[in-house]
């Protein structure tokens, strides 16, 4: 238990608080700067998916990030506790944020007086970041540079905005007006998946 409070605080203190702040921030910011006081479901929802999956994306930044520092290379080196546990307190910790960011962002549209459809949203934008998310985690444990970990998201997003459904199919990003529950479940699934394959293949690394 201790050593489970310890891998805790250690990510949360020296790697991942900045994240969370920096998203914070962003999600009060966008939705006064782009305007979505009395909006109408459509607009909010086309606000929401085209900005806010690119706010939690910085939560998912630090996933690998402390890998390089001297407490966890010692922490992994002992075998004290597996390198794969260190990741899924990370992974915890990350949706847990991930979650209240989602809901702070849906709170300040209702505030605004913008239509939402709370659950759905709730649910869209988690799935949403989630596998923009698993795709940065899949291209960093290939390549193990941050830089081009993030192709893989930023490219899949460009894809959606200029592609459309068209190539993408199920796995367009844009379907909260279209109430395609069954895109979104796709989604979260693959992105659970791609986060759980970037374990096996960071494992395979110690």
């Amino acid at each position: 238990m201790d050593i489970l409070a310890k891998v805790s605080i250690v990510f949360w203190r020296f790697h991942f608080y900045p994240a969370v702040i920096a998203a914070l921030l962003l999600t009060l910011l966008f939705p006064f700067l782009f305007g979505v006081e009395n909006a109408s479901m459509v607009q909010s929802a086309e606000i929401y998916e085209r900005f806010f999956p690119l706010i939690g994306l910085i939560l998912f930044l630090p996933l690998y990030l402390p890998d390089g520092s001297e407490e966890t290379t010692s922490l992994i080196k002992t075998k004290r506790f597996a390198y794969v546990n260190i990741l899924f307190l990370r992974f915890i910790q990350i949706m847990l944020a991930l979650f209240l960011l989602t809901c702070g962002c849906l709170l300040i549209f209702k505030q605004s007086n913008a239509a939402i459809a709370f659950g759905r949203f709730l649910f869209g934008g988690l799935a949403n970041t989630l596998f923009m998310g698993g795709l940065f985690a899949f291209g960093f444990a290939l390549t193990v540079q941050p830089v081009a970990g993030l192709i893989l998201p930023l490219g899949y997003y460009v894809a959606s905005l200029f592609t459309g459904d068209k190539y993408l199919k199920i796995f367009y990003l844009f379907t909260l007006n279209d109430q395609d529950a069954t895109s979104k479940l796709v989604l979260f699934v693959s992105g659970v998946v791609l986060v759980l394959v970037s374990f096996m293949l960071a494992k395979r690394r110690t």
